[in-house]
């Protein structure tokens, strides 16, 4: 092969794994071609799968992110130059930064492949199908708390009603991540070697049947319905500008007092995140006259801005008022929104490191549900939704899932329909209904199976009414969330790795069992 053949085929090769990442973003809101992720990660699968060396692998699969990233979490532009008031050149090269960063923590990975499937040695097609689904599955986790995490974009959640969506209560959106891997993988070697191979029909088999048996799954009640509530979700719409203007905060509550008037007697009346920026100053006061307004068995819960005069700490609060107990503070912080990551050299650089909400602290691990009534509220403050293992776990427990927001920052991007999505997610994993309030949308009613109930218009001052059923028990995902698929993809990993030394290991043990039995 000469070498303009070799850099001829590189860069078909390095277009193609662009192009099939990018494809990605596409099989989600706003736009639901689950079609496209089938066939990006079939693409990609195709191309990882070849023999190849570490190079090769590393720069094919950090293509493959950045065309996914690159399209997917380009929002991110908005909220630097729009609401950072950085010029252009700079807004780019950030968002740039950290879509390459993101990128890189997805190629990596891969690389293992070259152990696992040395270049000279033919693999059986179904152990790389298999240590292809379970990298999957380790990329998406890894990215679930490495440097606080960013579960943004996983394949899984295209899947409301896809022919895989019934497995989402057993292993959740990782999980499906992981089964549509293993089909693309499949669907790859077998257009590559004609399903000549006996493996690969007996891997399309599985596939089928995994797919068939999805349908079954969804008719399954994992929870139980409980008396419906009447639920009132205020969005105020108030410009961000105006928002944090000491000068405007009296209105700004006004107008959403007003907007609730006509709703004091509804069960749970939501206000979204931060709709209380008030710190201390008044807050005792406000908070007792707020409950007054209230009926007597309706359930107020606002999002606040808070401080902490024993800790020294801001906190992004939720609290319940009226009939309603108890508060929640946010644990998982957004870097560079909520925190600025090396505070000291950051800060005064631009706008964007000076936004109004980067003071905040993490709250406590261990916090209480919010009570109203007979029921429990989990809670979820804007960007702590897309982590599915932490609200798996805080929804055992609870009758009803809650998520305030504020996706202003991402103006009228595709962020705000991604980030709603990923709410319907966490109903259909956890099996429980969710309440989803913002400041100016998408503010909205899901139930327990992810559906919409209802929606609000987005960048409109308005109020969402409906009615939501309640229910107790969990779901399989809600008692172990993603550990024990994370724990199988790891074991499949570490056997695959080396796995004569285990066996031979494993031989060893049985051998010294029996001899110390038949001693014995």
């Amino acid at each position: 092969m000469t070498a303009q053949t070799s850099i001829y085929k590189g860069i078909v090769k390095g277009s193609a794994a662009l192009v099939a990442g990018a494809l990605i973003p596409f099989s989600i809101a706003p736009f639901n071609l689950l079609i496209l992720s089938f066939a990006g990660v079939s693409i990609f699968a195709w191309l990882i799968l070849k023999p190849a060396s570490r190079k090769s692998i590393f720069f094919t699969a950090l293509l493959f992110g950045i065309g996914l990233f690159g399209v997917g979490v380009s929002w991110i532009y908005v909220s630097i130059h729009d609401y950072g008031e950085a010029p252009v050149a700079l807004a780019l090269t950030m968002m740039t930064l950290f879509v390459v960063f993101l990128a890189a923590i997805f190629a990596l990975p891969w690389v293992l492949l070259t152990s696992i499937f040395p270049p000279r040695q033919q693999a059986k097609a179904s152990l790389q199908i298999l240590c292809f689904a379970a990298l999957w599955l380790i990329v998406e986790w890894i990215r679930s708390w490495f440097l606080t995490g960013f579960p943004w974009l996983y394949i899984g959640q295209g899947h409301l009603n896809s022919p895989l969506s019934g497995w989402a209560p057993l292993v959740g959106a990782l999980g499906i991540g992981f089964l549509q891997a293993g089909i693309c993988a499949t669907l790859a070697l077998s257009l590559r070697d004609k399903c000549k191979n006996k493996s690969l029909r007996t891997a399309c088999i599985i596939s089928i049947l995994l797919l068939v048996s999805s349908p079954l799954l969804s008719r399954i009640d994992w929870t139980e319905s409980l008396e419906p509530v009447q639920v009132a979700l205020i969005q105020p719409n108030i410009p961000l500008q105006d928002k944090w203007d000491p000068a405007l905060r009296e209105s700004n509550l006004q107008k959403i007092i007003d907007l609730s008037e006509p709703h004091w007697n509804a069960d749970i009346l939501v206000w979204p995140e931060a709709a209380l920026p008030l710190t201390t100053l008044g807050q005792d006061e406000l908070l007792l006259e707020l409950s007054e307004y209230t009926g007597p068995d309706t359930s107020l819960l606002s999002g606040r801005l808070v401080f902490d005069p024993y800790d020294k700490r801001f906190l992004n609060n939720v609290i319940g008022l009226g009939s309603a107990e108890g508060e929640y503070s946010k644990r998982r912080l957004v870097p560079f929104g909520e925190y600025v990551p090396f505070e000291n050299q950051l800060r005064g650089i631009i706008e964007f490191f000076d936004l109004p909400m980067s003071v905040i602290s993490r709250g406590d691990a261990e916090q209480e549900h919010l009570r109203s009534g007979d029921l429990n509220i989990a809670v979820a403050v804007c960007y702590e939704i897309a982590y599915g293992h932490q609200v798996g776990l805080d929804s055992q427990s609870a009758n009803l899932l809650m998520t305030v927001s504020s996706d202003t920052w991402f103006g009228d991007s595709i962020g705000p329909h991604q980030h709603f999505q990923l709410a319907q997610v966490r109903a259909l994993e956890t099996s429980k209904p969710v309440m989803r309030g913002t400041n100016n949308g998408i503010t909205g009613l899901i139930d327990h199976r992810g559906r919409i109930i209802a929606r609000a218009e987005q960048f409109s001052a308005t109020v969402l009414t409906g009615s939501l059923e309640p229910q107790s028990g969990m779901t399989p995902f809600s008692r172990w969330g993603q550990s024990p698929m994370a724990i199988l993809c790891l074991l499949i990993l570490t056997i695959t790795l080396n796995p004569r030394k285990i066996i031979s290991r494993i031989n060893n043990r049985i051998k010294d069992l029996l001899i110390n039995i038949k001693n014995t």
